[in-house]
Parts: C-alpha cells; structure tokens; sequence
C-alpha cells in the first residue's frame, strides 16, 4: 500500500474523523498512482491517520474507509453491509423497507442503498467504490438474496468524481412499481422513475412524530409530492388533509395512496404551483390549523444559498400568515449547504416580517436509517421544525 503524506497541521480535521482528504491538504505523493488505489494516508511525521481510495479527478483526493492499514475489498464491504444492517434492523425491526447503506456514515464512501423488500436500489458516488461494484454486488447478494439489484447512479456529483451516468440492472430484474410499508401505512413508489431511488425514507421518523398534533385538525400539505406526509397526518386523526404539488404524476400517485390506506375521504390532492399558490391563499381568508413544507433543495451549491434563503423565508412566511394562533408548522429544508443555523434565522426573520412568534417544540433530522457521522457535518442534511406559531 502506497503512502499519502498530508501537510503539517492538516490532519487534526482528519484524525477526529472526517473521511476526507483534500487534494490542497496533501504534502507528499508517491508517483503512478492509479484512480481508485487503495492508499495508506499519515501525518507530516508519517504517523499512520487511515486507509482509502485515491482519486486525481475530484477536489476529494482520498475517501478514508478505515482507521487501519486494509484495502477496500470483499471482505471489508460484506463487513460494512452487515454492520448497517444490524443497525437498521435495531431500530426498525422486521422492516423490509429502508435505507441499508448511508455512504461514509457507514464507511462505504460515496454507496447508497435502498431496500424495498427484495429489490435493492444503489446509487454510487466516488470513484474507489464504482471501481469495485462488482465486489458490492456480490456482497448484496450473499448476505440479503435479493431478487434483483437496480443501479440509480445519475445525481451530479457523479461528474464530480470524473464518472458518467450509470443506470441499469446489475442483478435479476426490477420490478419498477413496488408498495412498501411505513409507519403501519402502504405506499406506491416507482424505482425506475421516482425522485432519488424511488422513495424519501429519511423522512420516516418526522412523518411519525406528527401523529400528536393533527389529531382533530386541518392540515396543509405543501410540495406533498406522492402524499407521505399527508397520509401519514390522516391516519394520525386529521380532519382534513389537502395536499399540493406541481407534479401531476405524483399527485395521481399521492391520490392512489391514500387509497392504499382508506384514506381518500380525508386526504384530497390538486395539481399546483405551490409557491404562487401559497401566495395567494395567504392574501385571502383561508386557513389550516397545521401547515407542512417540505420543499425540493432549493440550494444545490454554495452559490445558490443567498437566493435559496429567501426562497425558504417566502414560503414560511406565507405558511405563518395560513394558521391561526396557536397553529403548528412543520418546516423543512433538505439543502445540505443551507446550515441548521442560517435556518433558524431564516424561521426568526420569516416571523418577524409575517408578525408572529415562533416556538420551537422539536427540531429534528433524518432518520436513524441515515446515521450522522459526527466529525463530518456533510452527513446531516435534513433539518425539520415543529412550531407553535403565536
């Protein structure tokens, strides 16, 4: 194994756990060192930090997958896999429907994977990891018997890492239509043409912490996309539930689900552009006892944060000026550049212009199945509020 020496003073971020190295971090490099190399990484003194792979194409030089001296092969990811999955299965027991892989949160860089039963959905995102799928695929099929793997690797930062698309059956073959089950409810989703691998599961746990405060309740279910959260909200004693999305496909699939669950005679759907939407209902006298937003990222880099910000404070806004005294809104951001405390600020302004006061009752993130690693801030996207508006 090769050896990667990092400048003096750049390892601190490292040693405490961050599985990055950037190419300006790197002090010393050996010659002929092939995209995907394992790769030993230490100090200015030479003092082993860790193990992982090398990649010339990305700003991220080297992936650490290991506080060891060991190479990224079979054994360590049939390893890793089943570690995830104990993980899993700890918290959601008996489930068949989850995220099994949450990259380097789980120590394989750049590697997600959704389970939906026995069809597996994986997207890969570094380098090392794409040049040993074969060995991934191997591992998911001994260790989980699935009837068929599907690869979804198409998200941008692919290109960041100098790799193509990548999408297609690497095992068996999909099903695209699958119903899966969460929080005792079924939902339809499609593998083959849904946002991400076919369904959100890091919202799992905030869909469920809504049950306490719909009961009895009207609720608005903004960016509902196929109704998760709307459906989740009736069957947590909703009175009403209206959903909108600007999809017209996800709100035929949001209707179809909340049949699934004998819902249809509370939960209505319509096709809409939520933002103009929002904008005119706040003008009128309509109002909702709980409003959710729950937005596509508005911020896809660091560029975008400044307007993404004032995206997120129009729709706050607008939601606080829908709800009564006392009314409940469930606020979320999923913009991993938009940091949870530029969103409390965001809240606080939102407030304020709108003259109203926030209290917070719980603030949360993704679900357990999307462990955060703790040295590493990139692992910890989700931010979603629950408050009282006054």
């Amino acid at each position: 194994m090769k050896t990667i020496l990092l400048r003096k003073n750049q390892e601190r971020r490292i040693k405490a756990g961050h599985p990055w190295v950037f190419s300006n971090e790197i002090w010393k490099m050996p010659e002929r060192l092939y995209p995907g190399e394992d790769v030993q990484v230490s100090d200015s003194r030479g003092h082993l930090i860790g193990s992982g792979f090398y990649n010339p194409h990305s700003l991220i030089s080297v992936r650490i997958y290991s506080r060891e001296r060991r190479e990224f092969d079979r054994e360590l990811i049939k390893e890793r896999l089943k570690q995830a999955d104990d993980l899993r299965q700890r918290f959601y027991p008996g489930s068949k429907f989850y995220r099994l892989c949450y990259g380097e949160s789980d120590g394989l860089p750049g590697l997600i994977i959704d389970r939906y039963d026995r069809q597996l959905v994986l997207e890969i995102m570094s380098l090392g990891t794409d040049c040993r799928r074969e060995f991934v695929v191997e591992s998911l099929k001994e260790q989980f018997d699935p009837e068929c793997i599907y690869e979804r690797s198409d998200s941008y930062s692919r290109k960041l890492e100098g790799l193509v698309p990548a999408i297609g059956e690497l095992y068996g073959r999909l099903r695209p239509e699958v119903t899966i089950e969460e929080n005792g409810l079924k939902f339809s989703a499609d593998l083959m043409h849904g946002q991400k691998t076919g369904w959100f599961f890091d919202q799992r746990d905030n869909r469920a912490a809504l049950h306490p405060y719909v009961r009895g309740r009207t609720v608005l279910d903004c960016f509902c996309h196929t109704g998760a959260f709307a459906i989740n909200a009736a069957a947590g004693g909703a009175s009403e539930v209206t959903g909108m999305d600007i999809s017209e496909s996800a709100i035929k699939m949001a209707s179809k689900n909340a049949g699934l669950n004998g819902l249809q005679q509370t939960c209505r759907f319509r096709k809409a552009d939520v933002m103009q939407e929002l904008k005119i209902m706040s003008e009128s006298d309509v109002k909702y006892d709980l409003v959710i937003l729950d937005p596509p990222a508005f911020a896809k880099n660091k560029k975008s944060v400044e307007p993404a910000l004032k995206g997120y404070k129009e729709i706050n806004l607008r939601a606080m000026k829908l709800l009564p005294r006392g009314g409940i809104l469930v606020s979320c951001s999923c913009s991993y550049h938009i940091e949870e405390e530029q969103f409390r600020v965001m809240l606080v302004d939102a407030a304020r212009d709108a003259g109203r006061t926030i209290k917070l009752l719980e603030f949360r993130h993704q679900a357990k199945d999307h462990p955060v690693l703790l040295a590493s801030k990139e692992t910890q996207y989700l931010k979603c509020a629950f408050m009282a508006i006054e």
